[in-house]
Order: C-alpha cells, then structure tokens, then sequence
C-alpha cells in the first residue's frame, strides 16, 4: 500500500525536477526558429500600437518587489508628463502573482507573446534571472534587469536581448577600499552572503586588493541567506578581537536588523562599510553603529537602488527611472526595434560611465554611532 502510494509522489517530484532543471537551462529552452518574424511583428505592432507596453511580471508578497514597481510606475508618471515614449503615453502589462522561477518563466511567457509589448523590466529576484532572459531571447523582447547581480557569470547569447542596469561593482567598492586605505585600518572583517550572490562578489573584490600587502589580519564568514543567530557564534571570535579596525557587510536589506542585533551586544566602535544595496534610510535605525555607505549619485541626485522610499527633498534618483529616461533618450533619437534598441541601450550606459566625473559621482555616507550615556566600550 505504501509502495503504491509512493509512485504517484516519486514520479510528480521527477517531473518537477526535470522542468526546474530545463527552466534553468537558457539553451534548453530557446527556440531560436521564429526570432526574425517574432522581430519583425514585434517591430511593426509597437510601431502601431496607441501606447508603449511594459511587460512586469512580479512578485506581490514582496516588499522589495512591490517597492520596485511602486518606483517604476511613479518613474512612468514623470515620463509620460514630458512627453511619453516615443510621443506615446507608457503603461505597465503588470503580473504579480509570481511566486517560483517556474511561474516567473510562465507569466513572462504571458506578457512577452503579445508583440505589442515593446520591452520587459526585470527581473527584481536574480533567481528569476536564467529563466528570465530564456523567454525573451525567444520571444524577441528587449530585456532590462534593473538587479542584475550576476551578469557577469552570464553565458554570452548570440542577438543578446539582455541589458543589465545596475551600476558596476568598482564605483562601490573603490570608495570603500580607498577610506580603509585612507584611515590605515590593518585588521578587517568581511561578513557576506554565500556565493554566487552580489554581496560575495562585492567583499571579494576589495578583499583581493589587500593580497600582498601587510596587514594584521583579513577575515572572512560567509553565510547562507538569511543571517540568522548561528553567524553569532562564527563572530564571536573576531567581534572580540581588541585588534579589529573595520567591518565589511555585504548583506541585503531583510538581514541588516539581524546583524545590528548581534553587533549591539560587543558595543563596537569600529566602522562598518556596506554596500549601496542597504540604504541610508535602513541603516539609519540603528544608530549604535557606525555605518559607512558608499553612495552613487548622477547628475548630483543619489541612486536610490534599495527602492526605499525618500521622504526627504525627493532627490533620490532611482533605478527604473534611470531606465526609463535611457530608454526614452534612445528612442527619442531612433525608431524602435527589437534587434538594435538592446545595443543603444547599452551603448548609452556606456556612455553614462565613461564620463563618471561629469555624470555620475561617489561619495562615502557616514552615519556616526551614537552611544547611549553609560555604554561600555569594547
């Protein structure tokens, strides 16, 4: 009776694991054979169609997610009151019932075959992004990631569609490597995520400036998302270190309170750099830390890539409308299609770095701890 009942079971977890397995697979599922017409009709329909379409496939329960389309849909409303795109008002083909990679790939799917939708932006989860790019290469969609953490482990794809918006790594970690630098810390905690994520990439990169040089000590602890109580026990050992100059945290917003919990009982004065990923607002909670926050500014308007929103003098400038102001410069200057708008567009972010110094800036944000009367010192 068991045995009969395990089949069923055995064989649905089989079948799932097969289609997670090709839903991974960009050359598994592309197919390449209806590119041409599915460009030329995509062309010719958007050129048509009275308004220009968003494909947005996201997911509703999370507050990142819905941080990021709330940003883009008031980005819409600055583009559409100077003019739209392409003299044409923009409107999201929204789906927010995204929960797995598998549905990500099936309302991609859904907002992509229509081929009047010019372009798709996402994905806001880089689990979403291997599948994600599948699609649209298929479907002939230009593809705009504004979280695309892992480009660069990316397989080339011939007529690349995809076109990553997030800032380099170097803007970030050259601030933070030039100030440890600059304050002649020599002993220095790196705290990040597992790999393959953007927080490992961004501690790795300083980390390999400081081979060769002389230092009291480099230490690392990765963790596996999210932080939890378990990296305290791992800390303890460095965290009591009298040596230590510096932390570096490489984590992700939901696990910042996390590890200002478990830094609050060693009362720390040493700085901890993080990346842009954790915004000012967010870190600006806990003020018995001294968080050091390299911050990228364009055109004198910081990047808001967190998505949190600014309740100050409203000059954050964030990612989906830097791109849908690209988007807009490029299509403003030539028609659309689906074969070269991806090339421009990433011509364009070319451009923008290339002429840091008179577009784009970084500057270190520091937010001094705060102690309480009375606090004991390390």
């Amino acid at each position: 009776m068991k045995v009969s009942f395990m089949i069923p079971v055995l064989y649905t977890s089989l079948v799932v694991a097969v289609w997670t397995f090709f839903a991974m697979s960009e050359y598994a599922l592309i197919n390449r054979d209806f590119q041409e017409e599915y460009r030329d009709a995509r062309k010719a329909r958007v050129s048509a169609a009275e308004n220009f379409i968003i494909g947005v496939p996201y997911n509703s329960e999370s507050p990142t997610s819905v941080q990021a389309v709330s940003d883009l849909e008031m980005a819409l409303d600055k583009i559409n009151a100077s003019g739209g795109i392409m003299g044409k008002q923009a409107v999201l083909r929204k789906e927010g019932n995204v929960r797995s990679t598998i549905s990500y790939y099936g309302y991609l799917e859904e907002v992509c075959t229509p081929f009047d939708t010019a372009v798709c932006i996402g994905p806001f989860d880089t689990r979403h992004l291997v599948s994600g790019r599948a699609i649209t290469h298929e479907k002939a969609v230009p593809y705009i990631s504004p979280v695309a953490e892992k480009v660069n482990g990316l397989p080339a794809l011939s007529d690349d569609n995809f076109v990553g918006f997030y800032p380099e790594l170097h803007y970030f970690t050259d601030a933070v490597y030039d100030d440890i630098i600059r304050r002649n810390i020599r002993s220095i905690l790196f705290i990040c995520p597992d790999r393959d994520s953007y927080g490992d990439l961004f501690c790795t990169d300083i980390e390999s400036r400081f081979k060769g040089k002389s230092f009291m000590g480099i230490y690392r602890v990765n963790y596996l998302f999210p932080l939890n109580e378990s990296p305290s026990v791992l800390l303890d050992t460095y965290l009591h270190n009298p040596e230590l100059g510096a932390i570096v945290f490489a984590g992700v917003n939901r696990d910042i309170s996390n590890l200002a919990r478990i830094l609050s009982g060693y009362n720390l004065r040493v700085p901890v750099y993080t990346t842009n990923v954790i915004s000012v607002k967010t870190a600006g909670g806990y003020s018995d830390i001294s968080w050091q926050i390299p911050v990228l500014e364009i055109e004198g308007r910081e990047l808001n890539i967190t998505g949190i929103p600014d309740t100050g003098n409203n000059s954050s400038y964030t990612i989906p409308e830097l791109i849908l102001n690209t988007l807009k410069r490029v299509l403003d200057s030539s028609e659309y299609d689906p074969a070269t708008l991806p090339v421009s567009l990433r011509r364009e972010i070319r451009e923008i770095n290339e002429n840091i110094d008179s577009r784009m800036s970084i500057r270190l944000e520091r937010l001094p701890a705060k102690r309480e009367k009375g606090a004991r010192s390390k």
